[in-house]
């Protein structure tokens, strides 16, 4: 009751926003107190609820989730004093955003394969990475590239479909080998590890995104967090244009204007409040699919044991290509929206001059070659799972 979609007919969207009379009442106070634009009472709230939600003591609200990853590196750069292009690794399967973001704050992606079993960046490979093409210099506190010299800024790993993969270990190599961790975190709002603790929650720094297929969206914007008080503090100002006196308009680096605009965060602020409640429906559309394809034989639900995950997007894992395919053609040509994983970086047009551009990494082509995601927006219905789920069988 008071809830609206945009959806209509027989289309099953893959992943489609909810909005109630809460969120519009929020959005009319904005527009009554005529405080729309950066700054507001809602993007502090927003801010300090989201922080105390992922377990964090900073939260600083931006534009989006790429900006708030490319925020990210900008902070830790400054902060590491480090100077020219530098390295930062990166999972090859993942949406280019995250690479990309890289590239905006002045570094280089590498990329690595995920783990055989999972869509998430593999720990061994990591390790391979840095040990094999790294040097840690005795006149130097980064690891350096023995090939190019670019001194390597940090670890980050991406949270694919709202899974950690090997989270614990990933960041226990980092803190061994003395390196900083990050967390693309856009895709895990709402999951958490084995031991209770939110995604987001581990690394240096980390970044969510609110895009409109996400679980809690503000139709764009996205959040930094971090445990560091002098990191939050860097961001903060970078973000806002870095305004040292705002009545004279003085500035004392070349910021950015990143921020989030009060309207957006307070529709931050009252998704915000609906998100326990839409993770349950989260979980039970997960619980309904495993129930429905649980004697398949030629794919499988993808899912990580011994945590409890948001379920983003729920994804099947054929036995092969040609099958994820016909599925793929099939579910389409019916009007429900499925998509494929990203193509690899590595296979990206946009990295064609990239080092590692068409290398072999067997795991991430895998998952790609044989994944689908299917239809879950949080109020999808049971009959129209079964719809899906009939398509599916039907076309395999």
């Amino acid at each position: 009751k008071g809830t609206y979609t945009m959806v209509s007919g027989k289309r099953i969207p893959l992943h489609e926003p909810t909005f109630d009379l809460e969120d519009g009442m929020l959005l009319l106070d904005t527009l009554r107190s005529t405080w729309v634009s950066t700054g507001g009472p809602y993007v502090e709230q927003f801010e300090r609820n989201f922080a105390e939600f992922v377990g964090v003591p900073h939260a600083v609200s931006v534009c989006n989730g790429t900006i708030a990853i490319q925020l990210m590196i900008e902070t830790l750069k400054i902060e590491r004093s480090m100077k020219g292009d530098f390295d930062v690794i990166v999972p090859t399967l993942t949406f280019i955003a995250t690479a990309a973001a890289v590239k905006h704050a002045g570094g280089h992606p590498v990329f690595v394969d995920c783990a055989e079993d999972k869509f998430n960046i593999s720990v061994e490979a990591v390790e391979a990475q840095i040990l094999e093409n790294y040097n840690r210099s005795p006149s130097s506190p980064h690891w350096i590239s023995r090939s190019t010299q670019r001194p390597l800024l940090a670890v980050m790993s991406a949270h694919i479909m709202g899974w950690p993969g090997d989270l614990v270990a990933l960041k226990d190599l980092c803190e061994r080998l003395e390196i900083d961790f990050l967390e693309d975190a856009a895709e895990s709002l709402g999951s958490y590890d084995g031991q209770g603790n939110h995604l987001g929650s581990h690394g240096l720094a980390s970044a969510f995104s609110f895009n409109g297929n996400k679980i809690l969206t503000t139709g764009g914007g996205g959040m930094f967090v971090t445990r560091d008080s002098s990191l939050a503090k860097l961001a903060k100002h970078l973000s806002t244009t870095a305004k040292s006196d705002g009545l004279r308009y003085t500035h004392d680096r070349i910021g950015y204007n990143f921020r989030m605009v009060n309207i957006l965060a307070a529709l931050g602020c009252s998704q915000l409040e609906k998100l326990p409640e839409r993770l349950q429906l989260k979980k039970a559309i997960f619980q309904s699919y495993k129930q429905h394809f649980q004697n398949d034989k030629e794919y499988t639900l993808y899912e990580e044991p011994s945590l409890r995950a948001n379920n983003w997007l729920n994804n099947i894992v054929f036995s092969d290509e040609s099958r994820r395919e016909r599925v793929l053609l099939r579910l389409n040509e019916e009007g429900v929206e499925a998509r494929p994983l990203w193509t690899p970086l590595h296979l990206q047009p946009a990295f064609a001059q990239h080092e590692q551009y068409k290398c072999r990494f067997a795991h991430a082509e895998s998952f790609w070659q044989r994944s689908l995601s299917l239809p879950s927006s949080p109020g999808l219905t049971l009959t129209e799972i079964e719809r899906v789920c009939k398509l599916v069988q039907g076309a395999v």
